[in-house]
């Protein structure tokens, strides 16, 4: 008998022991997730708990209608920017944030609020809300089985997707890319101060990537050129400009210099000429 209740105590002592020396056995219902993503100059991050519908009514039902919901499960969802960042309108500082949603069948509100401590949103107070606006609510093409954040990159700005079910709701987020970099065109560029060859290649590349003003994409690029004569990526540049305008003949006399350059030393170039050549005799064909 003693031998007995020796046993039983050294194997309870071993289930002690390793439950103080291990992680919880099973796996979360609702795992945690996270997405991040660099959009322009923005890194935009996601960090949440991740429910599954499991046949369960979901909108309406496990999630009820035009109530605060922490827009996902255990802790507070967060979302943060090292970057200010314009959303629903509103300037939002760099930080880090709790996303809130009201959903109601057609239109969700949508918000961000600075404190990031919470479980759930019992303890949800709209005094720290630091934006709040609508998003339409609509059928998804597709079911989600578990809560799904996605971003979606549209050039230097993004679209942030929230999906559960059958329902998805999608908000835009604008970094501030755009306007710095115009800033530095119009201010350092154009005016001729900056002296740097790839800032004025990487400015025309920036413009050519937008579909946008050309004529001052070309003009920074003879700009790096004149800098730096030998930037073969600025020759690059022009040839795309010039096949887009359809300036053939143009596009034919970049070709011309970047190959002047790339046979310099044409043992180490080889597939570049051939890639250009190729493009030569296509533009040859085109402009007759």
């Amino acid at each position: 008998m003693k031998k007995i209740q020796f046993l039983i105590i050294l194997i309870l002592a071993g289930f002690q022991l390793n439950g103080q020396d291990t992680d919880y056995p099973y796996p979360s219902f609702s795992p945690k997730g996270n997405i991040s993503q660099i959009v322009g100059n923005t890194l935009i991050s996601v960090e949440y708990e991740r429910p599954s519908a499991r046949k369960r009514l979901i909108y309406g039902g496990l999630v009820p209608w035009n109530k605060v919901w922490r827009t996902g499960a255990g802790n507070c969802t967060k979302i943060a920017f090292d970057k200010e960042v314009t959303i629903g309108g509103q300037k939002v500082p760099s930080g880090r944030y709790s996303i809130f949603t009201i959903p109601n069948p057609n239109e969700w509100v949508v918000i961000l609020n600075k404190d990031t401590t919470l479980y759930g949103s019992y303890n949800y107070n709209s005094k720290n809300d630091v934006t709040r606006f609508t998003a339409v609510s609509v059928e998804s093409n597709r079911h989600y089985e578990t809560l799904n954040f996605d971003i979606e990159l549209n050039q230097h700005n993004a679209k942030m997707y929230v999906s559960w079910a059958n329902t998805q709701i999608k908000f835009d987020i604008e970094t501030s890319t755009n306007e710095k970099m115009e800033k530095l065109i119009r201010e350092e560029l154009l005016t001729g101060i900056n002296q740097v060859s790839n800032t004025y290649a990487g400015a025309a590349s920036y413009l050519v990537f937008r579909e946008m003003d050309y004529e001052n994409a070309l003009k920074l690029a003879e700009k790096a050129i004149e800098l730096d004569e030998n930037n073969e990526w600025v020759y690059g540049i022009k040839i795309d400009i010039y096949e887009r305008l359809k300036l053939y003949d143009n596009a034919i006399t970049e070709i011309n210099r970047e190959l002047e350059i790339l046979n310099k030393n044409k043992e180490n170039r080889t597939e570049e000429i051939k890639k250009l050549e190729s493009k030569y005799e296509r533009f040859i064909k085109l402009r007759k």
